[in-house]
Order: C-alpha cells, then sequence, then structure tokens
C-alpha cells in the first residue's frame, strides 16, 4: 500500500466499529442499523441479565456511525457494568487462532489490493491514483457495506476471499482521479 503523500494510491484499514457491534450482540439490540450488519463470529454471548435502558437500541446506530466515521465514538449513556471485560475476554482478539486469522486477512487483503491495482495499471497505462479506507470487523458472512465515496465496511471473511475483487474494483473505479 503506499503511502500518504504520494501521488498515486493509497488503502487504509481500521476497526470497523467491533465494541459497538459487540454491545448490539451482547444486549440483543435491534433497529434498523443494528439489524443491517451481521452478528459478530465468533458469536457474542448474550447478557440476558444485562439491564439496558431503552433508548440505547436507537442511540446505538448513532453510536456506530461516529465508531465508522472517526473512530471509537463516545458510549452511550446506560451501558451495563461489565461489558469492557466482557468484550476483552470474548477471544476474537486474544487467541492464537484469531491472531493467526487476522495475519491471514491481512495477507489475502494485502494480494487482492495489489491485484486490482496491477489490473488498472495495465488498463489504463499509469498507477492509479485514489483514496479508500477500509473499516473490517469479524462479522459473519461475506459482508460488504459502503459508507461513503471513499470509505467500506467488510467483514474478515471477504477480506479473506477471492470474492473481494468485484466491489473493491468498483469502488475504487469511482474514486479514479
Amino acid at each position: 500500500m503506499n503511502l500518504a503523500g504520494n501521488s498515486t494510491w493509497q488503502i487504509s484499514c481500521g476497526d470497523g466499529g467491533t465494541y459497538a457491534l459487540f454491545v448490539r450482540d451482547a444486549l440483543g439490540i435491534s433497529g434498523p442499523a443494528a439489524d443491517a450488519i451481521p452478528p459478530l463470529t465468533p458469536p457474542v454471548p448474550r447478557r440476558k441479565a444485562a439491564v439496558s435502558p431503552p433508548e440505547l437500541a436507537q442511540d446505538w446506530g448513532r453510536w456506530w456511525r461516529e465508531c465508522t466515521a472517526s473512530g471509537p465514538g463516545r458510549e452511550p449513556l446506560g451501558l451495563p457494568e461489565g461489558l469492557r471485560a466482557a468484550y476483552r475476554e470474548w477471544g476474537a482478539f486474544t487467541s492464537p487462532e484469531s491472531s493467526r486469522r487476522r495475519d491471514d486477512v491481512r495477507r489475502g487483503f494485502d494480494d487482492t489490493i495489489r491485484e486490482v491495482v496491477r489490473d488498472l495499471e495495465q488498463e489504463l497505462g499509469r498507477q492509479p491514483v485514489f483514496r479508500l479506507e477500509v473499516l473490517q470487523a469479524p462479522v459473519q458472512g461475506q459482508f460488504w457495506l459502503r459508507l461513503g465515496d471513499a470509505k467500506v465496511f467488510a467483514s474478515e471473511e471477504l477480506l479473506l476471499s477471492r470474492h473481494l475483487a468485484a466491489p473493491l474494483d468498483a469502488v475504487i473505479r469511482g474514486l479514479l482521479h
């Protein structure tokens, strides 16, 4: 991936609001924004005893949009005690298997990016010029969501897949300078 300041291409990767998705799954939050994104994998244990304010379901969508817009965002008021500790213990980031999977995702994603850029370079006769931000989270299935002109949300499963090339190519073509 090329570095900022180059006159070619730049793709950055970041967290797609995984903690907000964890809270959604742990508390069983439902609503248009919450239901539009698949559940996390590995599955999050449901915290049936946890009591959360009713407005949390409505606030959740705003919170997740903040997380995907500019980083973690401010947590909604009234989150039940112990969610942060449960998130740390969840295992999606702490097990050796999950660490290997993240490494595989990075390698596979990097290979696909380079292939798409190489094909565009051959077609254009020059290096493509664009910037793209990819937010990722370990949600179930091969999932892709356009969040803005130059920002997408993708599942780790899709980032590992050969099926990534088509949506990635389409987005990049729309960003070419």
